[in-house]
């Protein structure tokens, strides 16, 4: 063996290095410049959003006219006593009801009245239908000309089949014409002829059956007198017809009607629900609705047996104005409760009647007013049951005390524990008063609480009220003023639908409201911008489209104000008006549809709703839409129309839009704005920027518009990087593919086998050296030696060279001071008596043919390098297994595809060949970079020398097997290429140069830099375009570009001939290695600039690649 040690030469300076450190000042002094500047503008920026704009409360809902004065004085015992019920002296002793064989401990059948037109019938319906087991909806209304009007809700069907509950519709003669039952109506139905009354019958069958319903409920109210008989008799034949058909018949009978004859009614009907309620009803004088005495001696008197008898409860009140002949005004619970509430009235108890009630005065006009509750509920129960009643029916659903159900549910426990009824929720999510489509919540809902004493009898009395239930107080108004119309767009600016809907308006003179997202105002600021020059109004429709409801407080702040200084921004205008997403109907029924409201007026904000929403953003058909729209208007059902500007397909939209304006304008409609419904002008509902917002627009503007630019630029680079990662793996594998066609008729023996000088640079390589060099030593190829170069180690390499190849004649050892790799693998290379020298890192392994494969390409004159096939030989771990697949698919199959063009950018240091003397005709191995490998390997590609890969010349090496391993090796390898690709910057599209100009390096600064510097803003893109309004446009670009990915990578391991299954790991592998290589590439970028200096940093050795791969050897 030889020892020599090299005195160095003159240090060569390395690219990017700045040895007086300017630069590293300058850029950490920009740094920190940068750092304070933008801390400046974000706080201000932040400050602005976390602090609520001023905008004017509009407050524009319409005032009640006559405030209530409440009178808290009690009715004189006199009064109480002019309305006290007083039975007749001659009291029948009713047999058909003691004696009833009722079992009282059978659940009792209960009914409940239904009606559409209260909105919160149907809320009280869905909240109380557990407790019901058969639904009276009024459904059947009879006409003038004896035929029946049908108003059936499937929805109600729907929901009241579900729950098993039988339907039995209301047959009414209530008539509008008469403002209530209309007794001409009734008497002509009962006195004409038999074919027309069984004509009726059979059609009412016929509708009964058709919808599966369990019946008929006959409420004919008001019938004359004179009729009484000839009710019995219709009644009979009804019932005969409908037994026929399997059907039940009941009928609603006043409690005490001398036109109804009660005991032959009684014997024909399967039950007969009594009417327990009017004691004093709206048309007479004020007094209690249903006095316990006048309920006991009325329902003694009844002539009905028991196993027939519903009893039905009223629970409503009526506001009669005192000495007045003007009828009383009906009153639902919460009505009551609402004005107890907002006018301070104290609710009497009248210990007489045992019915509450309460006075006030409107100007000078008194007002008293009976009602019916839960405990008078109670008490009627409690009557009803001593009577063995067959069941209970509620008048009516959405009406009633919420706590009638706790009796009605379950009436026997209710009796043992009457303590349910202290605590009075809400029946009525939302209360609604006014006309319009802008909405203003007058009041938030809240529980309420009573006491009251339980008799020695079990009846209760002396109720209180101590606090009073109240629900959602919503005032509607913006009732248009005839025939208008207003048009709103949700969700944009579209840079594609929204110019070409503002076209449209403004070629039909038409101004409208547009509800931006915050998201998509940042992104289109000039479409914001012409929305309000061309006279629209804007309104703020969140940031990010979430559901209000189901966000916190300071999310839906955050999302108001962000998009509120975003409009600011852009118009220099301020906007009063919001529209919460996905909940913008006028009829808020819920707690989910009133809390973006209330969030938002206590924000001063005014919620625009709307009652004529064609669901575009479903995509119907361009006709169907335009039904859609214009139905509810011409039905009067509303005046805002919604529309979507953005979101998704909006072309049904836009071709729909000009035949609904066209359309409304025939039949007499004109197009207003919001601010008109308002009686307002639009500068006073976008108002100008307040001295307190123009502090922030500087702010704003620069994050707002720079946030705008960069997602514009990430967006615009997102999908250029996935088209050009498309096209990379296309052209890879066309290449790839023809490179692998072409080695096939590669001819394995050769006639040139020069002599071979393999040279190792080692530093501190005790643990794999020995391993290196036998695997060297077993090489089937002829002539060689090898030529240990140590670099200064300060371990046991030198002793382990020493007692293991001191002797071989193949082996050399050189010592040297450290210098770094490339003097030592010059030092090597000058050294060499090779006319092919071969490179290896001393922790690989090659096969025993890799030699004799590499040299062979030598032949031609015109190489000057060859690139083996570096494996990972320690797969161990994921991240070894992850740096498997790059391998295979990154760097493999690239030097295969550039094979075949001539631009293989780097012949590896772990196994490379090249022409001694094209290396020294180059200058030896550049130190100025820490990719000497990727230097020399460009500077003969620019001396227009050829480049081979040879995928048979296995060598298998030792890959980092943790994270900070291998960011450290990735580091040097991210930063020495970027000096090389620096340091031949002038050959980068240089038509001298062609492939490598034009091809590998733009790949390499596109690929390995510039994309790989802005991925994680890809991700982030991604992320977000995932939960955004076109999400899978997002993911299927990225699904296509993932499954060409997979088809690559495939690809690439059919070609080495490797198990695919690795690649189970591709996707997680792509996203979360990618960070590590960004991670290295950003650091490399900083350190170019600032400079400083970087070294090898050595990575420590393992010697753990495995040993069944020394000897591999290509077949």
């Amino acid at each position: 063996m030889e020892k020599n040690i090299q005195q160095e030469k003159d240090k060569v300076k390395p690219v990017f290095y700045d040895p007086k450190g300017r630069r590293n000042i300058a850029f950490i002094s920009f740094l920190c410049i940068s750092i304070v500047s933008l801390s400046i503008v974000f706080y201000f920026f932040f400050q602005s959003i976390f602090s609520t704009p001023e905008i004017p409360n509009m407050n524009t809902a319409v005032q009640q006219d006559n405030k209530l004065v409440p009178i808290n004085q009690k009715l004189s015992d006199q009064q109480l006593k002019k309305e006290e019920f007083k039975p007749n002296t001659e009291t029948k002793d009713n047999k058909n009801l003691v004696n009833s064989t009722n079992d009282s401990k059978q659940r009792k059948e209960v009914y409940g009245f239904y009606v559409n037109w209260d909105e919160n019938s149907t809320a009280s319906l869905k909240e109380n239908i557990d407790s019901l087991t058969t639904l009276v909806p009024e459904w059947y209304h009879l006409k003038a000309d004896l035929t029946i009007r049908s108003e059936i809700k499937p929805e109600i069907v729907k929901l009241a089949e579900k729950n098993e509950v039988k339907i039995m519709p209301l047959l009414t003669n209530y008539t509008e014409e008469a403002s209530g039952p209309d007794s001409g109506l009734i008497h002509k139905l009962l006195n004409s002829s038999n074919d027309v009354k069984t004509k009726f019958i059979n059609d009412l069958v016929k509708q009964v059956e058709k919808n599966q319903f369990a019946g008929i409920n006959i409420d004919f109210e008001a019938v004359p007198e004179s009729d009484r008989e000839n009710l019995t008799n219709f009644m009979k034949e009804l019932t005969t017809v409908f037994h026929k058909h399997d059907l039940l018949v009941t009928q609603d009978v006043p409690a005490n009607d001398k036109a109804f004859d009660y005991s032959a009614l009684a014997k024909i009907i399967d039950r007969m629900i009594v009417m327990m309620y009017d004691e004093h009803y709206g048309a007479g004088e004020p007094g209690p609705i249903a006095s316990n005495k006048w309920f006991q001696h009325t329902l003694k008197e009844l002539n009905i047996p028991s196993n027939k008898l519903i009893v039905a409860f009223g629970n409503y009140g009526y506001d009669w104005k005192v000495n007045s002949k003007e009828p009383a005004k009906s009153l639902t619970f919460s009505e009551v409760m609402a004005m107890a509430h907002n006018s301070d009235m104290n609710i009497q108890w009248d210990k007489m009647s045992g019915n509450p009630y309460f006075r006030y005065k409107t100007g000078d006009k008194e007002h008293t007013a009976w009602f019916l509750d839960g405990v008078t509920l109670y008490n009627q129960v409690k009557i009803a049951m001593d009577n063995n009643a067959k069941g209970f029916a509620l008048w009516r659903l959405g009406a009633e005390d919420p706590t009638t159900w706790k009796v009605l549910k379950n009436p026997i426990e209710a009796q043992k524990n009457p303590d349910v009824l202290h605590k009075i929720t809400s029946l009525d999510e939302v209360n609604y008063s006014g006309q319009g489509e802008i909405l203003q919540i007058e009041n938030e809902k809240q529980n309420g609480l009573r006491d009251f004493k339980v008799g020695k009898d079990g009846y209760l009395t002396d109720e209180v009220y101590q606090s009073l239930p109240s629900a959602y107080e919503v005032q509607r108004y913006g009732k248009p003023k005839g025939k208008q119309v207003v048009l709103t767009f949700d969700d944009g600016p579209d840079p594609k639908y929204t110019p070409e809907i503002l076209d449209i308006l403004k070629e039909n003179k038409i101004k409208a409201a547009f509800f931006v997202l915050g998201e998509n105002a940042q992104l289109n600021p000039s479409i914001v911008k012409r929305i309000y020059d061309e006279g629209h109004e804007i309104g703020n429709h969140t940031f990010k489209h979430p559901n209000v409801a189901d966000t916190s407080l300071l999310r839906t702040k955050v999302e108001l104000n962000t998009t509120q200084r975003l409009i600011q921004e852009i118009t220099g205008h301020s906007t009063v008006l919001f529209r919460p997403p996905y909940e913008a109907d006028a009829n808020p029924d819920s707690s989910n549809e009133i809390l973006p409201i209330l969030r938002a007026q206590n924000m001063n904000y005014t919620m625009v709703a709307e009652k004529v929403d064609p669901e575009d953003w479903a995509t119907p058909s361009t006709n169907e839409l335009i039904k859609r729209a214009l139905n509810p208007v011409y039905k009067g059902e509303g005046n805002i129309i919604l529309l979507h500007d953005a979101g998704g397909n909006r072309t049904h939209t836009l071709e729909a839009l000009p035949i609904i304006i066209k359309e409304l304008k025939k039949h007499g409609y004109s197009f207003v704005t919001i601010s008109d419904l308002m009686n307002k002008e639009r500068d006073e509902i976008m108002p100008p920027v307040s001295s307190e917002g123009k502090q922030y627009l500087l702010y704003n503007k620069a994050v707002f518009s720079g946030a705008g630019y960069f997602k514009h630029i990430l967006t615009t680079i997102f999908y250029i990087a996935i088209g050009l990662g498309i096209f990379r793996f296309l052209f890879l594998i066309y290449f790839a593919w023809n490179q692998k066609r072409k080695t096939l008729s590669r001819s394995i023996h050769s006639s040139y086998q020069p002599f071979v000088s393999v040279v190792i640079a080692a530093y501190n390589e005790e643990k794999v050296i020995a391993k290196t060099i036998r695997s060297i030593l077993d090489s089937k190829y002829g002539e060689f030696e090898v030529i240990v170069v140590d670099d200064g180690s300060t371990d046991g390499t030198s002793k382990v060279m020493q007692e293991t190849f001191y002797k071989h004649p193949k082996v050399r050892f050189i010592q040297k001071e450290n210098g770094g790799k490339s003097s030592a693998m010059n030092l090597g290379f000058q050294q060499s008596r090779g006319e092919i020298i071969v490179t290896l890192d001393a922790d690989t392994i090659i096969a025993q043919d890799a030699i004799s494969l590499m040299v062979r390409h030598f032949e031609d004159q015109n190489v000057a390098a060859v690139s083996g096939n570096v494996k990972v030989g320690n797969r161990r771990n994921l991240l070894t297994t992850w740096q498997h697949v790059e391998y295979i698919t990154g760097f493999n199959l690239e030097r295969r595809a550039f094979d075949e063009l001539n631009c293989i950018t780097v012949v590896p240091g772990a196994i490379g060949a090249w022409r001694k003397k094209n290396v020294v005709e180059s200058g030896y191995l550049s130190e100025a970079t820490l990719a000497e490998d990727t230097d020399l390997t460009i500077t003969f590609l620019c001396q227009g020398h050829r480049i081979v890969y040879e995928e048979k010349a296995y060598a298998f090496t030792e890959s980092p097997e943790d994270v900070k391993s291998l960011i450290k090796q990735r580091y040097r390898w991210s930063y020495g290429t970027l000096q090389c690709l620096w340091k031949h910057r002038k050959a980068l599209c240089n038509s001298k140069h062609k492939t490598l100009g034009f091809i590998a390096l733009p790949n390499m600064w596109l690929f390995q830099y510039v994309l790989q510097f802005i991925a994680p803003f890809a991700d982030i893109l991604m992320i977000m375009g995932l939960f955004g309004s076109n999400p899978l446009k997002v993911l299927g670009f990225y699904l296509v570009f993932f499954l060409l990915d997979l088809f690559a990578s495939l690809f690439a391991f059919k070609l080495e001939k490797e198990d695919p299954k690795p690649l189970v790991w591709l996707i997680l592998q792509r996203f979360i290695y990618r960070q590590f290589m960004t991670y290295v590439v950003i650091k490399s970028i900083f350190s170019s600039i600032r400079g400083i200096a970087v070294g090898w940093n050595k990575l420590k050795r393992m010697g753990s690649v495995e040993h069944s791969t020394e000897h591999k050897e290509a077949s």
